[in-house]
């Protein structure tokens, strides 16, 4: 008899979910650091805002993200994301399109604040916590692409707003224009969006189950049928030293790449560069980023996830001091080159790191988890980094503190190994 496998259609419904979430993880962007960074002069020069007040729009849209992070990600567990990033969208464009009439700080902290909250824990974790179900062999190559497309933001919409600003004359029109492209870039995922594959019949990587694959140690590539046995509950992950010790990597790394993705434009102007040399800077870095995301795929599916996020975060801190001695375009362009492409692949994977130790069948609880704690720490970089160049009128030794940081977070997952479950302590019998 032959095998009914060969007779089913080669592509497989997966690719429709990498390219949705390709699309979201494009649209997220519209509420990162540095795209409102390509604002700050802008709004510097028109209302005399500080750069301080400026990110705090940021510090309040990461803690309302993170309050909402437990909850999104509990619902993206039960129902899937489609409908989280209907919502998400819709609302974010509207927050674009009220933040080109803002006259006032408080217009600018509110709009700007439920457009990231939404972004970061919502969009960004609807695109993600979906990938990290439907693939688990490919999972780290399949977030590498849908990381691309964060990327691709980074590289593209700073971009955009920096043209839009010098051609129109006005930075209010760089709000409309992304308003626009974000409702494009979420529609595939209102179309194809599904929770996991086995809610329509399918397997994650679209393979077979098999019996005889029982050798992983890790959960970077499990067989099939063994997922749903070597995944764990929040319950159990909060047992787990590796459960701390990446929420507190991710922590760090999130406060201080925040600081970093938001200052690194007024930086680069005020050292010498025009404000369209930094943007040139800015998407360089984010090509590369994209380019790493990939290498970074390739590379974490031989020597696992956690030692791709070591190596990266190690080349980040020794890529740094390169912005803070950038003075002409080669200089930015050779941070640019560097660093972008260890960013680019370290940021994909800290959206999938928790399905990669902890499996995917609660990974929106458990990330969710710690994001408050995390995007609390996203929420007070910009600001104080802010709060340091306004009373010290530079940034001279900040660059320090962002290499230290970078280095501690690898230092945690050297001692975060993948655990299992033999290593949760056994629950007490009562009478």
């Amino acid at each position: 008899m032959k095998n009914n496998r060969s007779r089913l259609p080669t592509f497989h419904y997966g690719w429709l979910i990498v390219v949705s979430a390709v699309g979201t993880s494009f649209a997220s962007v519209t509420f990162f650091n540095p795209v409102l960074g390509a604002f700050t002069q802008s709004l510097e020069f028109e209302f005399g805002w500080s750069r301080a007040a400026i990110a705090s729009a940021i510090s309040v849209g990461s803690l309302l993200g993170g309050i909402a992070s437990p909850w999104s990600g509990a619902i993206i567990d039960r129902w899937g994301g489609r409908w989280v990033i209907a919502i998400c969208g819709t609302t974010m464009a509207i927050a674009c399109i009220s933040l080109s009439t803002i006259s006032s700080l408080w217009q600018l902290i509110l709009f700007y604040g439920i457009g990231r909250a939404l972004s970061m824990g919502g969009m960004q974790a609807s695109s993600y916590i979906t990938v990290s179900n439907w693939y688990i062999k490919k999972r780290a190559v399949v977030a590498s692409i849908v990381g691309v497309g964060q990327r691709l933001g980074m590289a593209s919409l700073p971009l955009a707003v920096a043209l839009t600003i010098q051609f129109t004359n006005s930075w209010r029109n760089a709000w409309v224009f992304l308003s626009l492209l974000l409702l494009v870039a979420f529609l595939p995922a209102l179309l194809f969006m599904k929770r996991r594959p086995e809610d329509i019949g399918l397997l994650p990587d679209d393979e077979v189950p098999s019996v005889t694959d029982k050798s992983s140690t890790h959960l970077s590539s499990p067989a099939p049928e063994l997922d749903r046995a070597s995944s764990f509950t929040l319950r159990e992950a909060l047992h787990l030293k590796s459960y701390w010790l990446v929420g507190i990597a991710l922590s760090i790394t999130m406060m201080t790449s925040g600081s970093i993705n938001f200052h690194q434009i007024p930086y680069l102007i005020e050292h010498g560069l025009q404000p369209g040399q930094a943007a040139l800077v800015i998407t360089v870095w984010s090509i590369m980023g994209a380019a790493g995301s990939i290498f970074g795929g390739i590379l974490a599916q031989r020597i696992t996830m956690r030692r791709t996020m070591i190596g990266t975060l190690v080349l980040m801190a020794l890529t740094i001091p390169l912005l803070a001695r950038a003075t002409t375009l080669q200089d930015g362009l050779l941070y640019a080159l560097t660093n972008g492409l260890a960013f680019g692949s370290h940021v994909t994977f800290m959206q999938v790191i928790h399905a990669d130790y902890f499996g995917r069948f609660h990974v929106g609880k458990i990330r969710g988890s710690f994001q408050p704690v995390q995007l609390g720490m996203n929420a007070i970089g910009p600001p104080l980094i802010g709060i340091w160049y306004d009373q010290l009128g530079s940034y001279d030794g900040v660059f320090i503190i962002f290499v230290s940081m970078f280095l501690i977070a690898a230092i945690c997952y050297v001692f975060a190994p993948y655990p299992k479950k033999s290593l949760i302590p056994p629950k007490k019998i009562t009478n």
